[in-house]
């Protein structure tokens, strides 16, 4: 059961319970000293479930004392629902009023201050009755309690382990690997429970070729399963020593004598030690207890097996093998032998289907698949189904479920909460670390009282379920930041039993949901959907797929989820939300994006005292949000991104002091003064605390005038948590007001990506040139970005000593740029002729390189090729030619080609109209060409016969698509001797093969896609006319 969520509530209840106005509603009704002893009955309460959530972790939680402690968390509940009502409406009207009022006369629209009271009363009598409940005492079940992990040894029986060879190599290589130069290497065994880590770990040890003298002349094995956060090293010490020694003989021992000991078992050999199941995360520990560690001789290891990458992570600098499940045959594989064992009777043929599907929940865990299949042998078909119906997690709780929450109970309460949460999502569902820890501040699982901020504290939580196998599967963005992970099935069986009813996933919704649920998602699409709860006690309503929301409804989620926290209504089918959004006064998170109808917000969303994060990205239609969003004092996340038709930001959103996400601001609009742009400039400059990108869109004004200058410093000089921002003009004429608007946008210096559009000044402002340089203020800029500005001719002293990746996107008049050390990726398109790169200095003898890190090129003009440096391409790089509409041969780029004949590895050719042949020149000297894709290009003609050709010889892979012209196949394909995958698209006129093709004997995949139907008729296999020529081919593909 999740008793960590409730304490996290009785924590905010007792916070609500300090609040002045509450004091001073219950003081006019002479109330004011039961307060006390209320705040005495939640402490109680909270201590009461802390006993429970560690009597829970023994495992002596009878079933009575279950259903008393469900009671007591729908009391708190309850409390913290009617508390922070009180504390909302109060804070709130004191906000719209801007000093404090009279209490009594606060709350005339919601009832007197007497029959407040009277709801508090009612609270407090519920609170104490469960609190002098007999149960309160928390009675003990008198069942034995289990041994929570049996203690390992170094013994397996081989035949048992299915599926490990390939782990069983690369370990055992890196043991015996001669080059190892430490005298003791540390390797670690990270997974889940139930993993096999053990029995790798065995297999490793009992190797033929890790036992034999040469290899290591000791080998200990030692289980640790200590879960304590410090390590009983004297203990781990003992257990090491005690196959020489006895078990009993080393307990008396001091440390000393213990150190003794073990250095003269290690001295001068060369050892291999497991240390198996390893939990602590605290490295003073760890380092202590590897000191008695370090006498061997050169080539030793330690390997450690654990279930979590921060125990990896401390255990030292060597290798983490993160093992994965059983493949889908392994398994199995694995689950026919337990299951059926010698049986092949025709019965058993018969339950196949049913244990595959059942093997499929076991979601390759071997100790899942080894309990599932032991239930299941010699069981008739009728168990079989019935173990498939009620589904793994119920079917198997008592053998499985307990490992897996051996880790759980190690988590501090917020992290159980956390944990526990993500269940509302379906399994294998792909997570958004910020949606995550977006919701779990919503639901107050991250204390505000910490000294650091809610998100910081949050990313840590994050990172302590990643390290402990909570969480896995990450993606990261281009900047090496987690952007999304994923939960392991049986991690979320565990966090949907301990949660039982509270989180509901259901696949439609027609009708009532139980009282018990607190939190509800759709996990299928679905456009049959209603909510009728009238009294609902929801504090989630989330949709993972393709399901929408009506009108209808919406309406009816806002009028009957009265205590809802967050709330997802993205890609709804509505045009506008009820004004009655503004009475959830609970909610925090409020999810809009994605609805296309949406252009204005109603003007009681800004009663939402209480909202963190408010999402309307990718509203196209949103043209304005409401005058008063100021009075969203607690909002933390405005997310506008692709919302542009939005044509101005209300004033006042200096007021926002919270705010650390907003990806769009806009600056003026068609009407703008000059007072309403420096108003936005003001609100931007006070918005400090604002982390991400930014967007600042600066929309057309009537006049020009200039603003200030810069004297001040600019509004975005503040802001040094902002990763990446950019200035957008939009597409006009040149405006008067834009280089002084320019002026005042100076970044910080810890700013990686700056962008502009639409740019029409003719120089850049003086924080980038005059005395100064870009790398003065942006020292670690990694990529710029310039689209459609056409009247810029100067860059300024553009030195950027870490820029990797350079865009000039229609800037016809700029004519210079400077060294960019690190260059990794140039793109120039659209009239950029004019474009020259020139030395640093001028008075320099050496000449200019641009690269060697140069990557990938994109350009529109083959002939500005000529211009790069000799040598500028890094190995392995790439050449995207688009667009030229002026190329006709690529022997214009000749010289660049032979420069970097050893270098470039993919070329890109499409859209070039007026090219006509590849192989007149320049292709024979890219000798390390591994990659070549030629599309669109209307007038290329390779049809006709050429003589053999010595270009490309390392091309491993060719694609040509969109090739109208092309009426055979080119027949200098045929001396592509290295050539394994060939792609041809778009080709209506080609209608057969070439007999050369047989003569490819190194080509593995051919894709023929959308050609014409007789060509695929002549490569039927096996009578086609072409088939023969096409046979050797392993894999042949015609779509």
């Amino acid at each position: 059961m999740d008793i960590g969520t409730a304490m996290s509530v009785a924590q905010t209840l007792l916070a609500a319970l300090q609040c002045s106005e509450l004091n001073e509603i219950c003081s006019i009704a002479g109330y004011k000293s039961k307060l006390g002893e209320l705040r005495a009955t939640v402490v109680r309460i909270k201590a009461v479930l802390e006993d429970a959530e560690d009597a829970e972790a023994k495992q002596v939680l009878s079933k009575q004392v279950q259903l008393y402690i469900e009671e007591l968390k729908d009391a708190v509940y309850e409390a913290d629902d009617l508390f922070d009502e009180f504390v909302t409406l109060a804070e709130r009207k004191q906000l719209t009023e801007g000093i404090k009022v009279r209490v009594l006369s606060l709350f005339t629209k919601f009832g007197t201050a007497y029959n407040m009271t009277q709801r508090v009363k009612k609270i407090k009598s519920k609170l104490d009755a469960i609190a002098h409940d007999t149960r309160f005492s928390l009675s003990i079940d008198p069942k034995p309690i289990k041994d929570r992990r049996l203690e390992t040894c170094s013994y397996v029986y081989e035949a048992d382990i299915i599926g490990r060879e390939a782990d069983l190599e690369k370990i055992v290589s890196m043991l015996l690997d001669p080059n190892v130069q430490q005298n003791v290497s540390f390797l670690s065994i990270v997974g889940i429970g139930g993993l096999g880590k053990t029995a790798l770990a065995q297999l490793v040890y009992n190797d033929a070729r890790v036992t034999i003298d040469t290899a290591f002349q000791l080998r200990l094995w030692t289980c640790v399963a200590d879960e304590n956060e410090n390590l009983d090293i004297k203990g781990v010490l003992c257990k090491i020593l005690a196959p020489a020694t006895g078990p009993m003989m080393n307990e008396g021992y001091t440390m000393d004598q213990l150190q003794i000991q073990l250095q003269q078992k290690l001295a001068g050999k060369k050892f291999l030690l497991v240390l198996d199941d390893v939990w602590t995360e605290n490295p003073n520990s760890w380092y202590t207890l590897t000191q008695f560690l370090m006498g061997g001789q050169r080539g030793s290891w330690i390997v450690v097996t654990t279930r979590s990458r921060e125990t990896a992570r401390i255990v030292g600098a060597g290798p983490t093998h993160e093992l994965q499940g059983l493949s889908r045959e392994d398994s199995w594989c694995l689950f026919r032998r337990v299951a059926f064992r010698s049986q092949h009777s025709s019965s058993s043929e018969d339950l196949v289907e049913i244990g595959q599907d059942i093997v499929k929940e076991c979601a390759n865990v071997p100790l899942a698949i080894r309990v599932v299949g032991s239930l299941l042998y010699g069981q008739n078909k009728q168990k079989w189904l019935s173990i498939q119906k009620l589904g793994l997690a119920k079917a198997c709780q008592s053998d499985i479920m307990p490992i897996l929450k051996l880790s759980y109970y190690q988590l501090e309460s917020p992290l159980k909460s956390c944990f526990c949460y993500c269940a509302v999502f379906p399994k294998d569902y792909v997570m958004k670390k910020e949606t995550l820890i977006r919701l779990w501040m919503a639901h107050g699982y991250i204390p505000l009282d910490d000294p650091q901020s809610p998100e910081d504290l949050a990313e840590e939580y994050f990172s302590i379920l990643l390290r402990r196998c909570f969480l896995q599967d990450v993606k990261k963005d281009g900047d090496g930041s987690i952007w999304s992970c994923k939960m392991h099935d049986l991690m979320h069986d565990l966090a949907q039993q301990v949660v039982g009813k509270e989180i509901c996933r259901v696949e439609t919704m027609n009708g009532d949901v139980d009282k018990k649920v607190r939190h509800l998602s759709l996990i299928r699409p679905t456009n049959n959907f209603s909510f009728t709860n009238k009294k609902s006690h929801l504090r989630s309503f989330l949709h993972t797929n393709e399901s929408y929301c009506d009108q209808l409804c919406v309406a009816a989620l806002v009028g009957n989820c009265k205590y809802i926290r967050a709330l997802d209504l993205r890609e709804s089918r509505i045009k506008s939300l009820p004004g009655s959004i503004g009475d959830l006064i609970h909610l925090r998170y409020l999810d809009l994006s994605w609805i296309s109808g949406l252009e204005v917000l109603p003007g009681s969303i800004t009663k939402l005292y209480n909202l963190q994060t408010l999402n309307l990205s990718c509203c196209e239609k949103l043209k304005e949000l409401p005058k008063d969003l100021s009075k969203l004092v607690k909002l933390r996340v405005l997310d506008l991104l692709g919302c542009n038709e939005l044509r101005y930001m209300p004033r006042g959103m200096r007021k926002l002091s919270c705010l650390h996400t907003l990806n769009t601001f806009v600056l003026g609009d068609m009407s703008s003064s000059k007072n309403n742009l420096l108003e936005g400039l003001e609100d931007l400059k006070a918005l400090s605390n604002l982390k991400g990108s930014l967007d600042i869109k600066v929309r057309y004004m009537k006049t020009g005038y200039k603003i200030n200058g810069g004297k001040e410093g600019g509004c975005l000089v503040n802001k040094e948590h902002l990763k990446e921002v950019d200035i957008d003009f939009g597409w006009n004429e040149r405006r008067e007001y834009e280089e002084a608007v320019m002026e005042e946008l100076q970044p910080h210096s810890n700013l990686k990506i700056f962008g502009m559009v639409g740019y029409q000044g003719v120089r850049m402002p003086s924080w980038a040139r005059d005395n100064y340089n870009l790398a003065t203020f942006l020292p670690n800029l990694v990529q710029l970005e310039f689209y459609y500005c056409q009247q810029l001719q100067h860059l300024g002293q553009l030195r950027l000593p870490q820029l990797k990746i350079l865009t000039l996107f229609g800037c016809p008049n700029l004519t210079a740029i400077l060294e960019c050390p690190a260059l990794e990726m140039l793109e120039l398109m659209s009239f950029n002729e004019r474009l020259k790169i020139i030395p640093i200095s001028r008075e320099e003898a050496s000449p200019y390189e641009i690269g060697p890190n140069l990557r990938e090129v994109r350009i529109d003009n083959v002939a500005w090729l000529n211009s790069l440096p000799m040598n500028s391409f890094h190995d392995g790089a790439m050449l995207i030619i688009y667009a030229d509409k002026k190329v006709e041969s690529l022997g214009e780029a000749m010289e660049v080609f032979r420069s970097c004949s050893a270098s470039l590895k993919y070329l890109e050719i499409s859209n070039c109209d007026n090219l006509k042949s590849v192989v007149s020149g320049g292709l024979e000297h890219l000798s390390a060409l591994e990659e070549l894709t030629i599309g669109s290009c209307d007038n290329l003609n390779e049809s006709e016969e050429v003589e053999r050709v010595s270009f490309c010889q390392s091309l491993r892979t060719l694609e040509l698509h969109d090739l109208d012209r092309i009426v055979k196949v080119p027949n200098w394909i045929q001396y592509l001797s290295s050539l394994q995958t060939l792609t041809i698209i778009n080709f209506k006129k080609v209608e057969s093969m070439p007999n050369w093709i047989s003569q490819l004997t190194s080509l593995r995949e051919l894709e023929v896609s959308n050609c014409s139907t007789r060509l695929k008729e002549r490569c039927q296999e096996p009578s086609g006319e072409d088939w023969p020529h096409i046979q050797h081919i392993p894999s042949i593909e015609f779509a």
